[in-house]
């Protein structure tokens, strides 16, 4: 019995240690299998992360083909969709003619001028884009850019100020006036910067920067639409050729292939609807500077323009219904212009080698040293519009965002005379006094309650509280 006993406990032991191998190998291969997943996951991971960006590209331009459009339509245009920067430049010395630019070869030059002027009067005006710099308190002057965009038929894009609190001395450029600009004049002079350094590194089609009080007549888009054609004429006038291009493989580059020349055996500056401004000519094109000086004031081209008032003075010379197209002599505000990325990198240098003077100023004498190529319009086609006085808005400050003091809500007892001009006229702005080149027929604001309401302004004052029923 003992015998067998002893042989039966070996037996069990023998089998129990059977069982207690085999659960150790299916742990060590369940390890095993969790340290491949792992290896696995990780892997993939790794692959993803590294072709994330062909693979993107890849799905975003099969998307963008099928949902996306032209902003600009042109038979045959190679203009970039919004968003992206023109094509590389061709290495030098092997440019080629695409197949899109054929169907625009075979247009005559009347019908190239027909598209330019009708590109010009589209909803960016011509331009990549329209940027409208605001700060984020001001939710009035939104609502006002938001008015005059939906009346005029405008694309306009919000682009974020540089606050008080953003201004860092360290992330300032040097400059030898210590102490002299305003934290206000930095921030405004950092936020045209932020749009001058991204079409600087992506070398960008002209954008429109508008400060966010920038006005404009309600017919603003057949007003551009008209003078197109003459800045085009303007440009052949002064026999206008290709400003220094620095940028890498740029065929305008002057220092690598020389400083090309007007030729017009060869039919001159033609129209271009891909570029209707023709922005290989100019570094800046302002169209709502405050005042202009007197240099190169000669130098000029006068038009035509039903939507510019009789009478008005170009430097001792009574206009007619006229508009001139002048090379700029140096401006001081910076209320709306056009900027190509020549003209964002040689603003951007300068203020980065010294910082002395506020934004307007600074470009004002980059222009006058003729190192900034620029022309601007008379009378502008954009003003700075302000609110009118008695409203109790210039008590809150409301009249400008640098030298308009501390902020605070209009005094109980404030005297407003104003409001009874705004219940005949149902409006609350107007152009400011010191735009004394300005000169519009319809200013969009001041139509906007007939415009959107449709009624005669006498009608707001039905909408308004009565003190004396308290309704």
């Amino acid at each position: 019995m003992l015998l067998g006993e002893q042989t039966g406990s070996s037996t069990g032991n023998s089998s129990s240690s059977f069982i207690s191998a085999t659960i150790a190998h299916w742990r060590s291969y369940r390890h095993i299998h969790r340290i491949a997943l792992v290896i696995f996951v990780l892997l993939t991971i790794f692959v993803l992360e590294r072709y994330r960006s062909a693979l993107a590209s890849t799905f975003v331009s099969s998307t963008n083909s099928e949902t996306k459009a032209d902003p600009i339509v042109v038979p045959g245009g190679n203009s970039p969709p919004q968003g992206q920067h023109y094509e590389s430049y061709p290495e030098a010395g092997t440019a080629s003619e695409t197949t899109t630019k054929e169907p625009l070869k075979q247009l005559t030059e009347e019908q190239l001028l027909e598209l330019s002027q009708k590109n010009a009067g589209n909803s960016t005006l011509g331009f990549h884009a329209i940027k409208y710099i605001n700060m984020k308190a001001r939710y009035d002057r939104e609502d006002a850019m938001a008015l005059q965009a939906y009346m005029s038929g405008l694309e306009i894009e919000d682009y974020p100020a540089v606050e008080a609190d953003m201004i860092d001395p360290v992330g300032m450029p040097p400059t030898h006036r210590p102490g002299t600009l305003k934290t206000g004049e930095k921030g405004c002079w950092r936020a045209h910067a932020n749009i001058w350094s991204e079409m600087t590194r992506l070398r960008s089609p002209p954008v429109l920067i508008l400060e966010s009080d920038a006005a404009w007549d309600i017919n603003i888009r057949p007003i551009m639409s008209r003078l197109n054609k003459h800045f085009i004429q303007f440009l052949n006038q002064i026999n206008s050729t290709a400003v220094h291009d620095p940028s890498y493989n740029s065929p305008n580059n002057h220092k690598l292939h020389g400083k090309p020349t007007y030729d017009p055996d060869q039919g001159g500056i033609k129209p271009n609807p891909d570029d209707p401004w023709l922005s290989e000519h100019w570094d800046l094109f302002s169209i709502g500077q405050c005042f202009e000086y007197t240099q190169d004031h000669e130098i000029k081209l006068v038009y035509e323009d039903e939507s510019v008032p009789e009478g008005m003075d170009y430097w001792g010379e009574t206009m007619g219904k006229e508009r001139v197209i002048r090379k700029s002599g140096g401006m001081t505000c910076t209320t709306a212009y056009a900027i190509s990325h020549t003209g964002a990198a040689k603003l951007l240098l300068r203020s980065a080698l010294d910082l002395d003077n506020p934004v307007d100023l600074l470009i004002r004498r980059l222009v006058m040293s003729r190192d900034l190529v620029a022309y601007s319009l008379f009378p502008p086609v954009m003003a700075q519009w302000g609110y009118i006085d008695g409203i109790g808005m210039t008590e809150r400050g409301a009249q400008s965002d640098i030298n308009s003091g501390k902020h605070q809500d209009t005094p109980a007892n404030a005297e407003m005379p104003g409001w009874k001009d705004v219940r005949e006229t149902a409006s609350i702005w107007t152009i400011k006094e010191f735009q004394r080149d300005a000169g519009f027929m319809n200013v969009a604001l001041k139509e906007a309650w007939t415009q959107i309401i449709g009624e005669e302004p006498k009608k707001f004052e039905e909408s308004l509280w009565d003190p004396e029923t308290n309704n």
